[in-house]
């Protein structure tokens, strides 16, 4: 067997591994990827818009600054079409109108139920946030979203987008092949299933909850209620 032969054949074998251990998370998460009932995402509609430029800026998972008296807490699929159409919609507008003075807060939480791909996403995204890029990352995700599990999301985009993010790609390729982060997100699903969500998007402002791509109107509603109850200024 010629070197190039023998070169080829090890980069096949590679990219095997790569993928096997990357499906080994979706094995693992499987029966907590299983919902009792969830919405249609369809219903609501999708979006073939761009996450808008951030006007806010964020430390991890948190948009705006974290001691703002008022949290909106998001829990999102990156394979959501529907959430992409409320980070366009919705979530831009409640950074503009609220999170840049420092009122509101948005804390972003991973519900990943859509299969293999939503996973190795997820994972993508934290270790992005382990080199304080994850809302680059996270914007990047949504804008290369295609259908659910068509390889959008294979390892080799996944790196892809990693590399046009500026980030370190070695760590990120040894963190995302080393499942490093896959134990925490099994947890912080099931805590969603506990909380009560069973579908994308699904935001809670304080104890209210609404789910989809509700009408802005509602956001706006339930963040003044919170922010008149913490007796805060408009």
């Amino acid at each position: 067997m010629s070197s190039r032969s023998r070169r080829a054949t090890a980069q096949a074998k590679r990219s095997r591994q790569r993928r096997s251990r990357l499906a080994f998370a979706g094995i693992v998460v499987a029966a907590i990827a299983i919902v009792s009932s969830f919405i249609v995402l369809q219903a609501f509609g999708g979006s073939d818009s761009s996450i808008p430029e951030r006007v806010a800026t964020g430390e991890g998972r948190i948009l705006g600054d974290p001691k703002a008296p008022v949290t909106v807490v998001e829990y999102a699929d990156f394979q959501c079409p529907v959430c992409k159409r409320a980070e366009s919609s919705i979530v831009s507008r409640i950074e503009e109108e609220y999170v840049l003075d420092g009122r509101v807060n948005i804390e972003f939480r991973m519900f990943p139920f859509l299969g293999q791909e939503s996973w190795d996403a997820a994972q993508a995204a934290e270790a992005a946030r382990d080199q304080g890029k994850f809302w680059e990352y996270h914007d990047a995700l949504f804008n290369a979203q295609g259908r659910e599990n068509s390889g959008a999301f294979s390892y080799d985009r996944l790196v892809e987008l990693a590399r046009e993010a500026g980030l370190d790609v070695p760590l990120f390729e040894q963190t995302l092949l080393g499942n490093v982060h896959l134990d925490a997100l099994v947890e912080e699903a099931q805590a969603a299933q506990d909380a009560g969500v069973s579908s994308t998007p699904t935001f809670f402002a304080g104890d209210e909850k609404i789910v989809g791509a509700q009408d802005y109107a509602i956001f706006q509603q339930a963040i003044e209620a919170r922010l008149a109850a913490a007796e805060v200024a408009p």
